[in-house]
């Protein structure tokens, strides 16, 4: 790294250090409770009793061993739960059986270290594919941006889930495709391995299954690759990411536990395709305009959406990463339309894969008329400063929206 690259690194790691002093707050509050048990998401509450087997840490080896892995919740991967056991296993070893009931200080761990954590990392992972950390400015708004995304405020508070670790395997999967470059290298099965842990924790990774193809067929042409390096390259990388899917989730090694988790992944298919209640509902139909109120509340004006969209489609034609906002582009398009057209529960963190990589590309066409600002041609100067201009009427309203709906989300933790 260069003086600017590092100088960047220890503002953005002072601003998610920050972040995350910031979210400790909600994350104790018990909302003027005196019942720490009133403040646990439903979510939360189901997913706690496997912790707390797999921390029981008695009886024999096997006993243990089987506690550890065959955890008894299969809506969600192991890793989720895994890492969600190891960063309370030193209060375990502490504190003894008895640590499982002090809710308050558990659950402030797991939403700081298994939430929020991951999540500032996935922003600063997609801020450094976007600008490699060249420009302090367009580093700290894209890195600011991505974070005070009303939806991911919301999904760091109060709320133990493993969307963020999921959405820190995607981000890595584009850093690792990003660092590859076309070559095939290396980084090209490390991006499998990050690619296989967002499917085995919440079954994303398949839906690169456009953005992967779709870069080999680029190496193949720019590099003028042999055929059969690009044949085995792609048997690789499915077959890395499948080892790591396995291995990752331990428990498949065992039939039952195995049959559960496909019973409840087939169960979880018909869910989000009619809803989680057989009543009619609105809120359950399908198609983009259904969608409204979740964007209106979580994310801004669909049309901004759409502009946040057209960015992204922009930084694929000009700018100087074009490459990674393509590949970025081919992952939005079919989870988008996934999504839109065919999820009936519109929670917002559904929508967080699609959104976060899309907000990450929200400068990448700033490049591309930089050099007009100072050109000799005074139509380009025109033109770049209008550019410049047009943008910060756009983004200004969107920026403001990101404020105030984050603070209005906190402020609910202490009326």
């Amino acid at each position: 790294m260069d003086k600017t690259q590092k100088t960047t690194l220890r503002v953005l790691a002072l601003l998610g250090l920050i972040y995350f002093l910031i979210f400790i707050f909600p994350n104790a509050s018990t909302m003027g409770s005196d019942n720490p048990a009133v403040f646990l998401h439903k979510d939360e509450a189901m997913i706690y009793p496997p912790i707390q087997r797999m921390l029981r840490l008695e009886g024999s080896l096997s006993n243990i061993w089987g506690s550890l892995i065959v955890y008894g919740e299969y809506h969600y991967g192991y890793p989720f739960f895994f890492l969600s056991a190891l960063v309370l296993l030193p209060l375990r070893l502490i504190r003894g059986p008895e640590f499982i009931n002090d809710l308050p200080l558990n659950f402030l761990i797991l939403r700081q270290l298994i939430n929020v954590v991951p999540m500032i990392l996935t922003a600063g992972v997609l801020t450094w594919v976007q600008t490699h950390f060249k420009s302090l400015w367009k580093s700290v708004f894209i890195f600011l941006f991505i974070l005070t995304i009303p939806a991911v405020v919301r999904s760091n508070m109060h709320w133990w889930h493993p969307d963020s670790l999921m959405m820190l395997s995607i981000a890595l999967t584009f850093f690792f495709l990003d660092r590859d470059d076309f070559r095939l290298g290396k980084d090209f099965y490390f991006a499998a391995i990050a690619c296989g842990m967002a499917t085995a924790i919440k079954m994303y990774g398949f839906f690169f299954f456009l953005a992967v193809p779709f870069y080999l067929l680029v190496a193949w042409l720019r590099n003028k690759l042999p055929i059969k390096k690009v044949v085995l390259a792609a048997g690789l990388f499915v077959l890395v990411m499948a080892l790591t899917i396995v291995l990752s989730n331990p428990f498949l090694f065992y039939g039952p536990p195995r049959e559960e988790m496909l019973a409840i992944q087939r169960f979880k298919t018909v869910e989000l395709a009619e809803g989680y209640s057989h009543e009619e509902s609105i809120y359950y139909s399908l198609g983009p305009k259904y969608w409204r109120w979740t964007l209106n509340v979580s994310y801004g004006k669909p049309w901004r959406m759409q502009g946040l969209f057209l960015l992204l489609v922009l930084g694929c034609l000009a700018g100087g990463r074009k490459d990674l906002n393509r590949l970025i582009l081919a992952w939005a398009v079919p989870i988008g339309i996934y999504v839109l057209w065919f999820v009936s529960p519109k929670p917002d963190h559904y929508l967080l894969p699609l959104m976060v990589p899309m907000a990450s590309a929200v400068l990448a066409w700033v490049s591309w008329v930089e050099p007009w600002l100072t050109d000799r041609i005074s139509w380009k100067k025109i033109a770049g400063w209008v550019s410049l201009g047009l943008f910060a009427v756009f983004i200004t309203p969107q920026i403001l929206f990101h404020i105030t709906r984050s603070f209005e989300l906190f402020m609910e933790f202490f009326v």
